[in-house]
C-alpha cells in the first residue's frame, strides 16, 4: 500500500493498520486493520522532496527539507496494541503549503467528503492519495509561506485534534479502570522547530503536558519519515506496556493521531 498524504503518510500508515474504525478503513473492500491483525508488517515513511526542490527557487523549501527514511516492523495487536485515534482533514484553501501532485489523483474536491481516493493500483498494490494545494507553475514542485504561515496552517487544527484524541485516551484509561495511567511519549511530525514549539505550547496550556523529543537539529524536515526516525530512537528507553501517542500532520492538510501500547 502506497500513502501519499504528504509528510502524515507514515502516521496515517500506521493508523490504517491498526484502526479498524477508522472512516477510510470503513470505505475499502478490505478493512486493513481486521486483515493485518496479528500478522508481521513493515510501516514507514521516505522523504521525497528534496530531489525536486533544486529545480524550484522557494527558499523555505530548500531552507528546511533533509533526506531521510525510517521503517518499523510491527504486528498490530502484539507488539503494538491500539487504543484510541483520530483523524481530520481540512482543505488548505490559502495555498500556505502548495505541492505538486506527483500521483493519480482526480484533483476533485467536493464540500463535506474526504479528500482522500483509494485506487487498486495493482494485483497487490492499493493507493491511498490525499488532495493538495498545487502550485500554478507546473514546472515548481513546492512553495511555501513563511515560517508563521506554517504555524498557523498546522498549529490550530493540530491542537484540535491531539486535544479530542488525548481526551478519547483518558475515557479509555477509565474505562479499563487504568485512570492514572500517563502516555510515556509523544512521537510529533518534525516539522519546522516554530511549529513544534508552540504545539508543545499550546497543548500543555490545555494541561496536557507529553514528553515530545525533537531530532530537528540533527534531521531537518524529513518528511513522512521523521516520526519514525523519532520513535525508533526512542525505543530502546521504553518498555512493554508504555504508551505512545503518535502524531502525524502534513499538506493538504491531513492529521492523524494515535496512542497505542507497547507489547511484549
Amino acid at each position: 500500500m502506497s500513502i501519499h498524504k504528504a509528510c502524515d503518510g507514515s502516521v496515517a500508515g500506521l493508523h490504517l493498520a491498526l484502526n479498524p474504525e477508522l472512516p477510510i478503513n470503513q470505505r475499502m473492500a478490505l478493512n486493513l486493520a481486521v486483515a493485518l491483525h496479528g500478522k508481521k508488517i513493515l510501516v514507514g515513511g521516505i522523504e521525497g522532496l528534496s530531489r525536486l526542490i533544486t529545480a524550484g527557487c522557494d527558499t523555505q523549501a530548500l531552507q528546511l527539507f533533509g533526506n531521510g527514511a525510517g521503517i518499523i516492523g510491527v504486528i498490530p495487536g502484539q507488539t503494538v496494541k491500539f487504543l484510541v485515534g483520530g483523524t481530520h482533514e481540512v482543505y488548505d484553501k490559502e495555498g500556505a503549503l502548495q505541492v505538486q501532485m506527483f500521483y493519480p489523483h482526480s484533483r476533485q474536491r467536493v464540500e463535506g467528503q474526504s479528500m482522500i481516493e483509494v485506487t487498486q493500483a495493482g494485483e497487490n498494490h492499493i493507493r491511498v492519495a490525499g488532495l493538495m494545494h498545487e502550485p500554478e507553475d507546473k514546472s515548481t514542485p513546492v512553495v511555501m509561506a513563511g515560517p508563521m504561515g506554517m504555524v498557523k496552517l498546522f498549529v490550530r487544527s493540530g491542537v484540535l485534534v491531539m486535544r479530542s484524541v488525548y481526551q478519547s485516551y483518558q475515557k479509555r484509561m477509565a474505562e479499563l479502570g487504568t485512570s492514572g495511567k500517563e502516555i510515556a511519549v509523544a512521537i510529533v511530525h518534525h516539522a519546522n522547530l516554530k511549529i513544534n514549539q508552540l504545539l508543545e505550547k499550546q497543548l500543555q496550556k490545555e494541561g496536557i503536558h507529553i514528553p515530545m523529543p525533537w531530532l530537528l537539529s540533527e534531521f531537518g524536515n524529513v518528511s513522512a519519515a521523521s516520526n519514525m526516525i523519532a520513535f525508533l530512537r526512542k525505543l530502546t528507553s521504553l518498555k512493554p506496556g508504555d504508551h505512545v501517542l503518535f502524531d502525524g500532520f502534513g499538506a493538504g492538510t491531513y492529521y492523524d493521531v494515535l496512542a497505542v501500547e507497547l507489547g511484549g
